[in-house]
């Protein structure tokens, strides 16, 4: 037997049974783990980090120990188990690499079909060979040898070097010795070889005096190189090879050049691309695709394109073809200026949040924490403080999570039922008084002394509630936020007409700033207030159901809440959503009653300075693109970023930390990538539609096409756009031009020349 831990950093050493074996190897929030490390970008600067962050979820074993005597995973307190552990890393392709050893196994005992891999693995003493969490690399576990005479156990670096000969591994970790050395826990698909009955059973150790294989060493095994690292040769950044699949589109070459017109389709290509190739022979080559032809019928192509005539401007298809590559760069280069929100993991989180998200499968956890941020900021609703622009708010919050049908949207039901118990509580009270004001009201109909109205307020209502029960709540609850949770958009919408809806939507958007709204009716049968809105919304349903619910774009209201997308599980699963225990539904519960009571206004300078440095980091970004929906949606984000820091910051008792400045930040960008996902593309056509009709010079693009001349260049645009201040980058200069085009003002006439229509 050997030990397991839930974490490298959590819990204490455990035997690993194989029942436990199994149900680790099984588990989906393993699977979920190593799935979101292979989909890491291995090139990015913060690829380390972010995969060590990821493999410190997983739970571990510990082979080499059976046991620790005081419970405490030290070396020095082990008792060996008998195993040996070997890590080799830096293979790419782990799967061929076994295949490749299968093989050579295969063919060494041609002799004896009968004799396979699962014969020569034991006895040879293998157990189980992996790919490892980090899916560049091979885990080998096998056993010690004893000597049956003397009794003594094969040293841990002798078992290492002798599985490694047998594998035809030359190089290995070989600090891996370590007794309390951990190994962590992948998923079963990851397991190439496994031979339960010697992992598990001690009755399987090996004899070291009669452990001998005859297989010779594997030589060393050999990466396939990896070109894709180098750098592919461009034009003006966009690769020869995008703008050689354009231009064979426009000669008529598109599925490639057949047999018979191969060499008249290469020198084709070549005298179109000798203009933006220096006209540099060894340059062609390398760039055109060979199509079979040798390379001498490929040079003398290429010489015969040179030595022609050279006209003063590029061919009128080589710029189209130019045009086009550029036009796809740019959409492409806006897609990745924006992320989905599914690329970003998440942060260190509070305390109650990690309890809230533990049970909930990995792929849910970013909706749980946006749905929560409602109900815990009308949890917190005394806590009030200032924005970087001086102005006071609150913990003001609108969510909502969409999702396809039948995927599990009420999963958030349970969590929030649990945090949301002081305020049921409190409603219970309040409804009860309600409803005894409404008896006596009823048992005086006729007199003349009427009972006095207690002001009772329940602040969890729901959606479905009257314009005039809303304000009359709004104003009972002075100054405390009521909450509104719709899990069926589609209701809410059917429920209201365009009336009431008019103005319910005017109360929401007017509650995210904690604005006044007011109305006065001279029946008194109405409600008439003036008061300041405080008042917090979540709500679920489809995304189309999502779409007939924010249909106005141009009332503000959709720019003003933070969505969250759930995964699509069609053909998958279902979703398992483990139950809290008693313990974590208590301490969930304490946490509700803390913010409950917590008032005051709250300072951190830390994370004014957090939120502002990721404001100016979108500014520079929407100005690259030259996006007004980019700009736009950045500001509202930042205010919700900079809400839930305050939220964090209360939760970590009222100090800043690095989970604060951290959370802060996350929620800021995962609000901002999912409303560009959502509404961006419609809303930069929206807002560039308005500029088309504004007058005025600065900051409208309609002004400066105005400004420019009849015909007018790309140096003529970067000239006017420096001269006002704005970005002359090529993205945001693209992108105006781009605009234009799509919009039918401008036509090229040719390379960088235009003419206004």
């Amino acid at each position: 037997m050997f030990q397991y831990q839930d974490k490298v950093n959590a819990g204490v050493p455990q035997v690993c049974t194989p029942e436990i074996w199994d149900r680790l190897i099984d588990s989906p929030e393993v699977k979920s783990v190593c799935d979101q490390i292979a989909a890491l970008d291995t090139s990015a600067p913060d690829y380390n980090d972010r995969k060590q962050a990821l493999k410190r979820r997983l739970p571990i074993i510990i082979p080499h120990a059976a046991s620790f005597k005081n419970g405490k995973r030290v070396s020095a307190d082990a008792i060996p188990s008998g195993l040996a552990m070997l890590d080799v890393d830096h293979i790419n392709q782990p799967k061929v690499w076994f295949d490749r050893c299968a093989e050579r196994i295969k063919t060494a005992y041609a002799e004896r079909p009968s004799y396979g891999l699962k014969d020569f693995f034991a006895e040879n003493g293998i157990y189980l060979i992996a790919i490892t969490a980090s899916g560049h690399g091979i885990r080998v576990i096998g056993a010690r040898g004893v000597n049956r005479e003397s009794g003594t156990m094969e040293r841990i670096e002798a078992a290492q070097m002798r599985m490694a000969k047998v594998l035809g591994i030359s190089e290995y970790d070989a600090v891996t010795k370590d007794l309390a050395r951990a190994s962590y826990v992948v998923p079963r698909d990851y397991i190439l070889w496994i031979y339960e009955a010697g992992l598990f059973s001690e009755e399987e150790r090996l004899d070291l005096m009669q452990l001998v294989s005859f297989l010779p060493a594997l030589p060393p095994h050999q990466e396939e190189k990896d070109t894709s690292h180098e750098d592919a040769p461009t034009y003006r950044g966009i690769a020869y090879e995008a703008i050689v699949k354009q231009l064979m589109i426009e000669i008529g070459a598109a599925e490639g050049a057949m047999q018979g017109e191969r060499n008249t389709v290469y020198f084709s290509l070549a005298n179109y691309m000798r203009y933006i190739c220096d006209f540099d022979a060894v340059l062609l080559l390398r760039v055109l695709p060979d199509f079979g032809l040798s390379e001498q019928e490929r040079k003398q192509a290429i010489s015969s394109a040179i030595g022609r005539p050279r006209k003063s401007q590029k061919p009128m298809v080589l710029q189209s073809a130019i045009a086009i590559c550029e036009k796809e760069s740019l959409v492409e280069s806006q897609k990745s200026k924006v992320e989905r929100s599914t690329s970003l993991h998440l942060p260190e989180l509070p305390r109650l949040l990690k309890l809230v998200c533990r049970r909930l499968p990995e792929d849910y956890r970013a909706a749980m924490i946006i749905a929560s941020l409602p109900v815990l900021g009308t949890l917190a609703t005394r806590i009030r403080f200032e924005y970087l622009d001086r102005q006071e708010q609150s913990l003001s919050f609108f969510s909502c999570i969409t999702a396809p049908a039948a995927s599990g949207k009420s999963f958030i039901r349970k969590p929030l039922d649990l945090l949301l118990t002081p305020i049921n509580e409190q409603d219970a009270i309040e409804r009860e008084k309600e409803q005894a004001y409404k008896d006596k009201l009823r048992a005086s109909k006729n007199s003349k002394n009427q009972p006095e109205d207690p002001h009772a307020c329940p602040r969890n209502n729901g959606v479905a509630i009257s314009i005039a029960k809303l304000l009359q709540l709004l104003t009972y609850a002075e100054g405390k936020h009521l909450i509104g949770i719709g899990e069926e958009m589609d209701t809410l919408v059917k429920s209201e007409r365009a009336g009431v809806w008019s103005q319910k939507s005017d109360i929401y958007r007017l509650a995210f700033d904690n604005a006044e709204y007011g109305q006065a009716y001279m029946s008194d049968a109405s409600f008439n207030a003036h008061i300041k809105v405080y008042y917090n919304l979540l709500l679920t349903g489809t995304p189309n159901s999502m779409k007939r619910f924010f249909k106005d774009l141009e009332n503000g209201l959709a720019t003003r809440v933070c969505f969250a997308q759930l995964p699509d599980t069609s053909f998958t699963e279902i979703p398992v959503f483990a139950p809290y225990t008693e313990a974590e539904k208590e301490e969930i519960i304490r946490w509700a009653r803390r913010l409950d009571a917590e008032q005051g206004t709250l300072v951190c300078p830390q994370l004014n300075t957090v939120i502002a440095n990721w404001l100016e980091q979108k500014r520079q970004q929407a100005m690259e693109a030259d996006s007004h929906a980019m700009d736009t949606l950045r500001r509202r984000a930042g205010v919700m970023g900079f809400r839930a820091g305050m939220l964090c910051y209360l939760l970590e008792n009222r100090k800043f930390t690095k989970t604060v400045g951290q959370f802060a930040e996350w929620v800021a960008e995962y609000v901002f990538r999912n409303q560009m996902e959502l509404w961006g593309e419609q809303m930069e056509q929206e807002l560039s539609g308005a500029l088309e009709v504004l007058s005025g010079e600065r900051g409208s693009a309609a002004s400066l096409l105005a400004l420019l001349p009849a015909e007018f260049s790309t140096a003529d645009l970067i000239k006017l756009r420096a001269r006002k201040g704005q970005s002359v980058k090529n993205n945001a200069i693209c992108m105006v031009l781009n605009r234009w085009r799509t919009n039918h003002k401008i036509e090229q006439i040719g390379e960088a020349q235009f003419r206004k229509l």
